[in-house]
């Protein structure tokens, strides 16, 4: 690595970041931490480049040549390039980013964006040897969900209130974009208040799907086909993709057989076990009494039957598989 390009920069941030998959919301919080970490309070408008590597006649060497520009009154520069799996960027990869790597700009930091990459190729293990190879992923787990909810909630700011983030990922469920969305419009609705509470959750967050799914499951429960399928249809008219409400009927099923082993089966106690806003509590419960054990592990069998049918199991319109799994719940 040559000396004369090195500098005190180096420490603080990577010459060269792979930013894996993500979406809208992982990535842009990645970039601006990147931003502030290599700019800092210096001048954004001058030492921060934008490139598309997918767009039709980019030119891969201006990426490159923004990378190799000194910072103007800033730590460093920041040089964004989106689409470097694309086929376009075939000639970036394979020729122009190996030299720029071999003696880098450390008062830059190249951003490389992909959706998914093989760890394998030589520009991958390159970068990593470098620099830092991040795959985006948002947490999974039910605590870490609540816990970035309530850090997105106070970077907003505003203060989550008891049993906020719980209220919102029964409403919502676990998709991050999804969920920044409505916490937006929970601040928005909020106003100059401090504190979003569940109630303001939910008044604003995916009230539609949580009451058609919780209509669908009650419709069921009470064997009433006619109802069942008529609330399906709606859920079909609202866009809502056949996976979709199969997964959250899974969810939703799996919810109500851990519901059935609380005793006493009253919404404190399901509250208290499942973690889940009163609401939802009350419904669980109200539900649960309908469904006998064996009743509720025959509809989770229905579920992987139907999920192996959408999955190309059988040869049948998504939505004919859904209907066919109603027709065996309601049975």
């Amino acid at each position: 690595m040559s000396s004369s390009r090195a500098s005190k920069t180096s420490e603080a941030f990577p010459p060269v970041l792979l930013l894996v998959g993500g979406g809208g919301v992982l990535r842009d919080a990645a970039i601006a931490e990147l931003r502030t970490r290599v700019i800092g309070d210096g001048a954004g408008d001058f030492n921060e480049d934008r490139f598309d590597l997918s767009a039709p006649g980019s030119d891969p060497g201006d990426v490159l040549a923004a990378a190799g520009t000194l910072p103007v009154m800033a730590p460093g520069r920041l040089v964004l390039a989106r689409g470097c799996d694309d086929r376009r960027a075939k000639k970036f990869r394979e020729a122009l980013l190996p030299a720029y790597l071999e003696d880098p700009l450390r008062s830059t930091c190249l951003v490389l964006i992909a959706e998914k990459v093989d760890r394998r190729n030589k520009w991958v293990k390159q970068i990593g040897k470098l620099g830092e190879v991040r795959v985006l992923e948002g947490p999974t787990r039910p605590a870490d969900l609540r816990r970035w909810i309530e850090e997105r909630v106070q970077a907003r700011g505003k203060r989550p209130g008891r049993g906020m983030a719980a209220a919102l990922l029964d409403l919502v469920g676990t998709d991050v974009s999804q969920l920044t969305n409505e916490i937006e419009k929970a601040a928005l609705y909020v106003g100059e208040r401090d504190e979003i509470g569940p109630e303001d959750v939910a008044r604003v967050a995916g009230q539609l799907r949580a009451r058609s799914v919780f209509e669908l499951t009650d419709a069921i429960g009470a064997r009433r086909l006619g109802p069942a399928l008529g609330t399906l249809a709606q859920l079909r008219a609202q866009g809502e993709a056949p996976l979709a409400v199969l997964g959250a009927l899974a969810g939703h099923f799996r919810r109500l057989a851990r519901a059935r082993e609380c005793q006493p089966l009253e919404p404190g106690e399901v509250q208290r076990r499942l973690g889940v806003h009163p609401y939802a509590a009350r419904k669980l419960a109200e539900q649960a009494r309908r469904f006998e054990p064996q009743t509720l592990r025959r509809c989770l069998a229905a579920v992987q039957h139907a999920d192996s049918a959408l999955k190309g199991g059988v040869s049948l319109p998504p939505h004919l598989v859904i209907e066919r799994f109603v027709l065996s719940v309601c049975a």
